[in-house]
């Protein structure tokens, strides 16, 4: 069994100009009030590794044993996705863009599977979904905080 949930909002922007902050993993964090930290090993692109702090005591928790996450697709203006494995299963993120009218449809969709995802929804799943509205907050403000420095 798994256990999904997809968010979604229009946010008055481009899907290229909120592409520059999902794109640039390092930048999660200033965005994602979910997160302290997030690295790379390599560049971005599918099939590239990296991990994740979360924030709080988990963030310890996760920071010492978690493995890293795998880039599971990673299309310029569109989608983002990863596979975060987690005690038994996996989580999935994925992260779309669909230009329509009146700026980008941002969707958010998270999955949780394994004999243990109640507890990984318990643990971090309802934050992710929870934090939604702050995300596409602070993604609108970062795409336009870009433009500005650009023109």
């Amino acid at each position: 069994m798994t256990w999904t949930r997809t968010s979604r909002e229009i946010l008055p922007c481009s899907p290229s100009a909120l592409w520059a902050p999902l794109a640039d993993f390092t930048r999660w964090p200033d965005w994602d009030p979910d997160l302290v930290a997030v690295e790379l090993h390599g560049p971005a692109e599918v099939g590239s590794t990296g991990s994740l702090v979360p924030t709080g005591v988990r963030g310890r928790a996760h920071s010492r044993v978690a493995e890293p996450f795998t880039i599971t697709s990673l299309t310029k203006h569109r989608e983002i996705a990863f596979r975060q494995p987690i005690p038994l299963g996996a989580m999935t993120l994925v992260l779309s863009l669909t230009a329509v009218d009146g700026g980008t449809e941002f969707v958010q969709k998270v999955t949780f599977d394994g004999p243990l995802r109640s507890v990984m929804v318990a643990v971090i799943g309802g934050d992710v979904v929870k934090h939604f509205d702050v995300k596409c907050a602070r993604l609108v403000e970062l795409a336009a905080a870009q433009a500005d420095h650009d023109a």
